[in-house]
């Protein structure tokens, strides 16, 4: 209960912090009045506009403006955006679904990849182990823009092995089982990017925490009273270091969305980068804000899952 409560404050303070920004900052479209709408959007209809000033109503009280905030967010209204004439939440809705999936496939290979990586270095240790280690820190320090346009010139420019662009082919019947081959021959090299930019943190994390477990005097003393080494390893050093790498790992979930959202832009991925970059291009207002809230939301949805996960595997945490 504490915990859901917690995530429920920190919903209000970033619902809280998306009222007072616009209302704040100087500049904002609040304050635009109906003669300088060609400072928002040179094809910025009237009707548009007005829909805008209704929803946020800068002429009224702030209170009375912070109450229709507060039942517009209740009813899912974040809206309309300026740039696709539609609602915010209607076209996020369409979008976050290529995110998450991108999000959730590569930081799930990373781990599998990089925990056992790092567990097995951690203990075995040697010059093989420290050349992998240099590996993967020279890696992480490569941009993951810079990343996402070798390969799309290398493997589908040059290469012509994967697609260079969209999500799925234009056209393709959607009910085909075509389709779903056609998803994941679209995702294939941005997932093999976000793996790349995801597993080095991941597998330095895992190898840090461990080398430091496997000093302590309860795994000494397992080797002294010949435990097999299998047992030590995942009994001993894995089970106590994993509360530490899921509470860090929770940020690198986080971090992962801004190496999404590059990597979707590059490969014009249908997903929130994508929408981010027209949003920030056409200075639709309503849509960045509405992006700001999702992508907070979220976070806190993220770092209450990562808590009742780290609370199941050692209720001590």
């Amino acid at each position: 209960m504490k915990r859901v409560l917690k995530s429920l404050l920190y919903v209000s303070l970033i619902a809280l912090l998306s009222f007072a920004l616009p209302r704040l900052i100087p500049g904002s479209p609040l304050f635009i009045s109906d003669s300088d709408l060609h400072v928002l959007n040179s094809a910025l209809p009237a009707e548009t506009f007005n829909s805008f000033k209704e929803y946020y109503a800068p002429d009224k009280p702030v209170i009375e403006q912070l109450a229709i905030y507060i039942r517009n967010l209740i009813h899912f209204d974040l809206g309309s955006s300026f740039y696709y004439k539609m609602p915010v939440a209607e076209i996020i809705a369409g979008r976050i679904g290529w995110t998450l999936f991108l999000s959730f496939v590569s930081i799930s290979i990373s781990s599998l990849l990089g925990i056992p990586m790092g567990l097995n270095t951690a203990r075995s240790g040697g010059k093989m182990g420290k050349y992998l280690l240099s590996f993967l820190m020279a890696l992480q320090s490569i941009p993951v823009f810079v990343l996402a346009i070798v390969f799309q010139l290398l493997f589908c420019f040059e290469f012509h092995l994967f697609p260079s662009s969209g999500a799925y082919t234009l056209g393709i019947n959607v009910n085909a089982v075509d389709f779903s081959i056609d998803i994941i021959k679209h995702s294939v090299l941005p997932i093999i990017i976000l793996v790349l930019v995801e597993l080095p943190p991941i597998f330095t994390l895992t190898y840090n925490v461990c080398s430091r477990t496997k000093e302590e005097p309860y795994v000494e003393m397992a080797h002294y009273y010949n435990i097999s080494d299998s047992l030590i390893k995942f009994k001993y050093v894995l089970k106590n270091s994993l509360p530490e790498i899921l509470s860090k790992m929770n940020i690198q979930f986080l971090y992962a969305i801004s190496g999404i959202l590059f990597v979707e832009v590059v490969f014009s991925y249908p997903g929130g980068g994508t929408l981010l970059k027209v949003a920030a291009s056409s200075r639709d207002y309503p849509l960045l804000q509405g992006i700001l809230l999702v992508t907070g939301f979220y976070g806190v949805t993220v770092n209450f899952i990562f808590e009742m996960i780290i609370k199941k595997v050692n209720p001590r945490f």
